[in-house]
Formats: C-alpha cells, sequence, structure tokens
C-alpha cells in the first residue's frame, strides 16, 4: 500500500502550520514579559576586549608570577587536553547508558498485540521518567551538589556531565529509534519474523548513521560543557577563561576561545565526514571472478575505512582517558584521598542539609509545605517565570534564523546543481558562488556554537550591561548552530527523490525545501527544538548565576551567601519540573503530528 504524501506547510491550515503561528506567539509573550534592553549601555561596557580579538596572547599578561611558573601556552594546552579527557570519560560512560535506556524509552520493539505490552507500558514510562530526571538537571549544578556532596575531584565533574549527556542521549536515541519508517519492520513481522528480529534487523539499521552522528555532536557537547565546569574550580580551559576575564587579561582570553573554538571545529568536520561515510555507499575497487564464492565477496566487498580507523581511535582514547600510566602520560589522578572528613560522612552531612530546615528542626516533613509556599512566593515564581521566558524566546529566535538559514547551508541545495541535477549550462562563478554560500553558513553555524552559552553570557554582559536579554542573546547564538548542524544532518539523512521530483518541476531550492525536505523532517526538527528549549532552561538557569534573577541567581545566594543547600535544591527541583512539562508537551505534540 503506498502511503500518503506529505502535505507541505503551505496546503492547509495543518497541525505544522499552527505549531508555527503558536511558536511566534510565544515568543511575542515571552519578549514582553523580559521587558526592554538595559537602558545604559554604557555601564557594561569592557574597553579592550573586542579590540583583543585580534591580538591574541601567548604569554603570561601578568607580571606578577614567579620566575618558575609554568609557561602560558604549556598551561593552557595541560588545561585544553584535561578538558577534552574528561569529556571522553563521561562520554563512555553516558554512551552506553544511553543506548540501553534509550531501547527501555522506545516503544518500536514491542510487539503489536499481546499481554506483553500491559507488562512494558510500566517500565516504559518510568525509563521515560527518570532519563527525564537525569537531563532536566543541568551538568553543573550536579557538579555543585557532586562537589558539597563528595568533593573537588575530577571523577565528579565526569558523572557530573554523564548524568545529564546520558539522559539526553537515552531520550533523542528512543525518538530517533521511534521516527524511523515502519514499512521494512511491518513486512518482516508479516513474512514470520518475531518483533525482535524485525526491531533489529529493519528499525535499528536505519537509526544508526542519525545515532552514532549526534553520539559525535554530544561530545562536542561534552567538550564545552567540560570547559565550563572550570566556572567552579575544575582544572580546565574555563578555569583559566574565568581568571583572564576577571583580571581582565583579554589577550590570554581569546587565545583561550580561539583554542577551544578549534577542537570544537575538528569535532565537527569529523561528525561531517563520518556522516557523509555512513550515508554513502562506498565504490568497489577490488575486481571479482568470474564466479565469485561467499568469502569472496566478504573480502572484497567496498568499505568506508574511516569507520574502522575511528572505531579504533575511539577505543584508544577511552582506555588512555582512563588509564593514561599505560603510555606513560601524567595526568591528573581521578580521585584523589579525602581532605578531612570522609567521604561517607561528608555525604551523610550534605544530605541532612539537602532536609528542609523545619524538617530538620521538627522532624514532621508536613512543615515543609509553609516553607516550600514561602519560597515560591517571595522569590521561585518570579524566578521560574523569568527562566522559562528567556529559555522560550533564544530557543524561538535561534529556530526560525536556523530554519531560514539551512537551505543556504545544505551541500544538497547550496550548489550550482542542487540535488545533482543539472538545470543549465555550467558557469564557474555561479558555482563558486554556491559553494562559497555553503561553506560560509555552515562555517557560521560552526563558530556560533563553539563557544559555550556561559561564555558568551559572559561577554555580552560585559558589553551590554546586565540584563536579561545578553542571556537571551547568547542562548540564541549558540543553539543557532546547534539546530543549524542537527537539522542539517536531519535534512542530509532524508530521501531526495521528492525534493528532485519538486526540482525536475520547474520547482526552485527554496520550494523544494518548503515542499518536500521541511515537511518530512518537521516532526524531527521538532524534536530537537524542544530537546534544546530543555537545555536552554538548564542553561537560564545557570546563567542566572551571573546576576540576572532567574534560578540560578536563587541558586547561587542559597549555595554562596547562607549555604542553604535545601533552598538550593528546592531551585532545582523547579527546573526540573519545567523539563518535566516540556517532555509531556514535546510527546504529545509529536505523537499528534505524527497522526496529522
Amino acid at each position: 500500500m503506498t502511503p500518503e504524501p506529505h502535505r507541505p506547510l503551505g496546503s492547509s491550515f495543518s497541525g505544522r502550520k499552527l505549531t508555527v503561528l503558536g511558536l511566534l506567539v510565544t515568543l511575542l509573550l515571552s519578549s514582553w514579559w523580559l521587558g526592554p534592553l538595559h537602558e545604559d549601555l554604557s555601564t557594561g561596557k569592557s574597553d579592550g576586549l573586542l579590540e583583543a580579538a585580534l591580538h591574541p596572547g601567548f604569554s603570561d599578561q601578568s607580571r606578577s608570577l614567579p620566575d618558575d611558573a609554568t609557561p602560558f601556552m604549556e598551561r593552557i594546552l595541560g588545561e585544553l587536553g584535561s578538558t577534552i579527557r574528561y569529556a571522553i570519560i563521561a562520554m563512555s560512560m553516558a554512551v552506553p547508558t544511553g543506548i540501553l535506556l534509550g531501547l527501555a524509552a522506545s516503544t518500536s520493539w514491542w510487539p503489536d498485540r499481546g499481554r506483553i505490552r500491559l507488562i512494558l507500558r510500566p517500565i516504559y514510562l518510568f525509563t521515560r521518567t527518570f532519563i527525564t530526571l537525569m537531563r532536566s538537571i543541568h551538568e553543573l549544578i550536579w557538579a555543585l551538589l557532586f562537589v558539597s556532596a563528595i568533593g573537588s575531584e575530577p571523577i565528579t565533574a565526569c558523572v557530573a556531565l554523564t548524568l545529564p549527556f546520558g539522559g539526553t542521549l537515552a531520550k533523542v536515541f528512543s525518538e530517533i529509534i521511534d521516527e524511523q519508517h515502519k514499512a521494512a519492520r511491518e513486512q518482516l513481522v508479516t513474512s514470520g519474523a518475531r518483533p525482535m528480529q524485525a526491531f533489529f534487523a529493519s528499525i535499528l539499521p536505519q537509526a544508526v548513521p542519525d545515532m552514532t552522528t549526534y553520539t559525535l555532536y554530544r561530545f562536542e557537547c561534552a567538550l564545552r560543557s567540560s570547559a565550563v565546569l572550570g566556572f567552579i574550580g575544575i582544572e580546565t580551559i574555563g578555569l583559566s577563561i574565568k581568571r583572564s576575564f576577571e583580571n581582565n587579561f583579554y589577550n590570554e582570553l581569546w587565545t583561550e576561545l580561539y583554542l577551544l573554538i578549534i577542537v570544537i571545529i575538528a569535532v565537527d568536520l569529523l561528525g561531517s565526514l563520518l556522516r557523509y561515510r555512513l550515508n554513502t555507499i562506498p565504490s568497489r575497487t577490488k575486481a571479482l571472478s568470474q564466479s565469485p564464492d561467499i568469502d569472496e565477496l566478504k573480502k572484497k566487498a567496498p568499505r568506508w575505512q574511516l569507520t574502522r580507523i575511528l572505531g579504533w581511535a575511539t577505543i584508544l582514547l577511552i582506555t588512555l582517558s582512563w588509564f593514561p600510566n599505560l603510555a606513560g602520560i601524567q595526568a591528573e589522578e581521578l580521585t584523589k584521598a579525602p581532605i578531612g572528613k570522609s567521604r561517607s560522612e561528608r555525604m551523610e552531612t550534605f544530605g541532612k542539609r539537602l532536609t528542609p530546615a523545619p524538617v530538620r528542626e521538627s522532624g514532621d516533613w508536613a512543615d515543609a509545605i509553609p516553607w516550600a509556599q514561602e519560597l515560591w512566593t517571595t522569590s521561585g515564581k518570579a524566578a521560574l517565570l523569568n527562566t522559562v521566558a528567556m529559555a522560550t524566546a533564544a530557543i524561538i529566535l535561534s529556530g526560525f534564523a536556523a530554519w531560514i538559514m539551512i537551505p543556504w547551508a545544505s551541500r544538497a541545495l547550496a550548489t550550482a546543481h542542487p540535488l545533482g541535477l543539472f538545470n543549465g549550462k555550467f558557469s564557474w562563478l555561479k558555482s563558486t558562488v554556491w559553494k562559497s554560500t555553503g561553506f560560509l553558513t555552515r562555517s557560521l553555524f560552526i563558530i556560533s556554537r563553539a563557544i559555550p552559552e556561559y561564555i558568551y553570557a559572559y561577554l555580552l554582559i560585559g558589553i551590554l550591561g546586565i540584563s536579561a536579554w545578553p542571556l537571551v542573546i547568547a542562548l540564541a547564538l549558540h543553539n543557532f548552530g546547534i539546530l543549524g548542524r542537527l537539522w542539517g544532518e536531519v535534512m542530509e539523512n532524508q530521501p531526495a527523490a521528492r525534493a528532485q521530483h519538486v526540482i525536475l518541476h520547474g520547482g526552485s531550492r527554496w520550494q523544494s525545501y518548503l515542499a518536500s525536505y521541511m515537511p518530512e523532517s518537521f516532526n524531527r526538527f521538532l524534536m530537537y527544538l524542544f530537546y534544546r528549549w530543555e537545555t536552554c532552561v538548564r542553561e537560564a538557569t545557570i546563567l542566572g548565576m551571573l546576576g540576572v534573577a532567574s534560578l540560578g541567581y536563587e541558586i547561587q545566594i542559597a549555595r554562596n551567601f547562607s549555604r542553604a543547600y535545601d533552598e538550593m535544591f528546592f531551585f532545582v527541583l523547579l527546573g526540573a519540573a519545567i523539563v518535566f512539562v516540556g517532555d509531556l508537551v514535546s510527546l504529545a505534540l509529536r505523537y499528534k503530528l505524527r497522526n496529522d
């Protein structure tokens, strides 16, 4: 039975069109709530910050360092190595966690009917709740909690990264699997295969390219997050960025930023090359005999070597990150002997301080209700609304900007011959212009997302002053690059037949994008938009620590000034609750659009 073709966006007042309209209305409401930009921009201007971008420093700007201090570049490269190491360790734990929980949170391997579905349903709901809890709390918050409970150790940073990254991988893996076309699975089941066999033979192989390239993207995110952990004292390049900024050593600052950007770009280029290899069949280079047997076919089958090389390199890097002494590399131990109290004693003390103060005094949990109500009324409600408004305005702004720019970054559309179709006489100038357009747009995406939101916010507050909008702009800039990459990958992984059909009948690149790529990819676009919105909520929470009224600001006050960990945890849970709500809305909306 031939599936019904996707309707283009403009064909009717469909669910897709209503969704876009709803996003525009939400953007206007969020902007109204946040209010205008800081009125006196001169109060936040940092002299010399932008000028220093053209003159990065390669030696320490401080003149008070001792003569035997580690040279600047040696110290920075060492911290960059630690940043990469912690990201690798965290991902080595997050990926297996994400795969296992992602399969448990997927329904594509379930049988179509039977009592077993009644057993699997509560497992599915529990897993979805658990992975939402894991990713609903920002890695910096996890790190603050672990540092307070266990102590400042490298393994603390790695576990803090693992929890939200494992939950995010599980969510995205499950949704990538569930979004795959079911036709091949249904044919296998009809032919007598068991549901699990059909799943591993049809659904999972379709999902592997997206899952693999997304994992590499998450490693890129782990690098940025590992750098940001330096802002709470972990020895990564973020610690040097923080010190350079606070001491107005802007030449040092730009050197550190440029190094981080170079690493991110290298990982991004590797991901693009891997994605191409996973979605392209290599040509045969070895000739077969007249009557080839099975062994000869296997030996001379066309293969890309990059996937094998990358696989072995990954295993080697993970091993060296966990056990650097195997190669004689001097690196900081992941765990250290506790100073003062033992870990168990510190965890016990911290656990008690997480209990609401009235409950600690009376032992009655009913006393926590008026305590929570007072926190909600005095500061919690306003901080939560500000956080949600900043995250919402940022993700919608970045989403519309990325949606407009994607066709000009697409390797399929931003070319003189879109989708490989001949459309007139070859022109060297035309070909060069289109290649340059695609390269520049993709470079804009890369550079935009290479710098963490926290760094963007630091710089923008220094230029624009303290208000909500520097944080919104910081989140929007970063997520513009991320959505550009993720949505671009979705487009490149889509079959091109329908888009080619539009162009062959006289349509333009933009029309093929609107009439084919966009409708076919809309659900996946929406999945990533909501996923990034959840991330924006967490990031907006953290950015509030820079002095803008949000959940992060309240968390900072509770932790740094009064050591009220119970109040700190209350505000953390408020942010987690919003992510839970967003996950439910995402599930409902994607289900509606899938059946629209």
